[in-house]
């Protein structure tokens, strides 16, 4: 006879519950759950650190060994299904995913993911980062979206553009431009486009730069 705690052989229990801690002190992928009619939603006498540990499950394409795979994304709030794994004992709670709500006349789910039908296909952090795949026919495009409002974006035509909301972007390393190099600006020209000499290690610039030889340049000895 087999062990009716023993799972797969046992009784199914699942549950519904809501995420009240995500704090987990030895980095398992597990939070705390109080599980509708498992736990008293009274947390006088059950307070939140007294809930079991409950296991995410993560998805096949995350290896969950030897620092390879990906953490969950589940918040306080977050209300989640899954399953004891121990049966009806229930102190060994495995969550299976989460449950979108409307909380607040809110739906839980991003902005920009709420389009019929759903061709957006979106990731957004509590941060406030954005990866967005659009699949609409006519404006297909990948946007990636720092919380700042920095945009990298590949529009439907192959174009890629990188707006910062600082107007900043910088580049470490050798950088091949293959093509035309258009540079516009009111406050770009050959003052102000800077570079380092690699012989004096002097900032110069287009118009103050001379070098000798016959590539088409001016002639002269550089500063």
């Amino acid at each position: 006879m087999y062990d009716d705690q023993f799972i797969g052989k046992g009784t199914f229990s699942w549950f519904i519950g809501v995420v009240e801690s995500v704090n987990d002190p030895k980095f398992l992928n597990r939070v705390k759950v109080r599980c509708f009619g498992y736990h008293t939603q009274d947390t006088g006498i059950l307070p939140t650190e007294k809930l079991p540990m409950a296991t995410v499950m993560m998805p096949n394409t995350s290896a969950s060994l030897k620092g390879v795979g990906s953490n969950h994304e589940l918040e306080i709030g977050s209300t989640v299904v899954g399953f004891f794994r121990d049966g009806n004992s229930a102190q060994d709670p495995i969550i299976m995913g989460s449950v979108a709500t409307q909380t607040e006349s809110v739906i839980d789910i991003p902005t920009e993911a709420q389009l019929n039908p759903p061709t957006n296909k979106v990731h957004k952090t509590e941060g406030g980062h954005l990866i967005e795949y659009d699949n609409t026919d006519g404006s297909k495009r990948i946007n990636i979206q720092h919380a700042s409002g920095t945009t990298i974006n590949i529009n439907n035509d192959g174009t890629v553009e990188i707006n910062a909301v600082n107007d900043i972007v910088n580049i470490d390393g050798n950088t091949t431009i293959t093509g035309t190099l258009h540079v516009t600006g009111a406050q770009t020209n050959d003052s102000t486009i800077v570079a380092t000499d690699s012989i004096t290690g002097k900032e110069i610039t287009l118009d103050t730069h001379v070098h000798t030889g016959d590539s088409g340049g001016k002639t002269g000895t550089p500063e």
